[in-house]
């Protein structure tokens, strides 16, 4: 019995939870009980734990809280930790190493950064990251169809999204689309701007502080990059305006 009280102590200690220990589980908040469920986890020291969505049912912002503190709890304790999950954000900020699976197969694996900007197949693309698959690419300034893909996917944060003043400059100002606003959506730290470029729907960012924009509105769009697809693979394609790949300087 001394050894379970030490044990409990020193685990409610770990989880951030000391005062807790005499509380029934319903005078536990959602993410008390996390923590709590966490500690039952790690009573009988294992060497591997297994977690299945366990933010699933938690408030954003507290799901928010617990990434990050499961993160310090499990490099501090060194445990080998298994992390199952269909939120992006949790496994971009909580794995060392991400394993994208579909339909029962590895698409692709490496550590968050190299899942997010070198994805390997069509699927991780897509998956990973706000992606809107594009057709016949070609129509787009700064890019000519790669052989045998036709299909591109484009990113929110490959697009740069302008409202033009009169008297402004840009300069690559030649290279941009014109398109029309669909919607326009407040994000927090940014609008997020649907527009038409012809036929074809792309998502961007746009600063809060530039010109209001409104459904409707003319702007213009420089898309710096893709990633250009066929049934196996994917590659970036950078906007020849921008790619400086083959510029000298004498």
């Amino acid at each position: 019995k001394k050894f379970i009280r030490q044990r409990v102590a020193e685990l409610l200690e770990l989880v951030g939870l000391p005062d807790v220990g005499k509380r029934y589980p319903d005078q536990l908040s959602g993410g008390q009980r996390q923590r709590i469920a966490l500690a039952r986890a790690l009573a009988p020291q294992p060497e591997l734990l297994l977690l299945d969505e366990p933010f699933a049912a938690i408030d954003a912002k507290v799901r928010k809280e617990l990434r990050t503190w499961l993160r310090d709890t499990i490099d501090k304790i060194g445990i080998t930790s298994i992390f199952v999950t269909h939120d992006q954000d949790e496994a971009i900020e909580v794995a060392d190493e991400i394993v994208i699976t579909n339909k029962g197969r590895v698409e692709q694996i490496g550590n968050p950064v190299e899942i997010y900007l070198e994805p390997k197949t069509p699927f991780v693309a897509q998956f990973i990251g706000q992606s809107a698959v594009i057709e016949d690419y070609s129509k787009l300034k700064g890019f000519e169809t790669a052989e045998g893909k036709t299909s591109a996917i484009i990113r929110p944060e490959f697009i740069e999204i302008n409202k033009f003043e009169d008297s402004e400059y840009h300069p690559f100002e030649s290279s941009m689309e014109d398109a029309v606003v669909e919607d326009v959506s407040f994000r927090g730290n940014s609008f997020e701007v649907r527009a038409l470029i012809d036929n074809i729907s792309i998502t961007g960012r746009y600063p809060l502080n530039a010109s209001r924009l409104k459904k409707g509105d003319k702007v213009k769009v420089l898309i710096k990059k893709l990633y250009t697809i066929d049934e196996n693979t994917t590659n970036i394609l950078v906007n020849k305006a921008l790619d400086d790949s083959e510029l000298y300087y004498i």
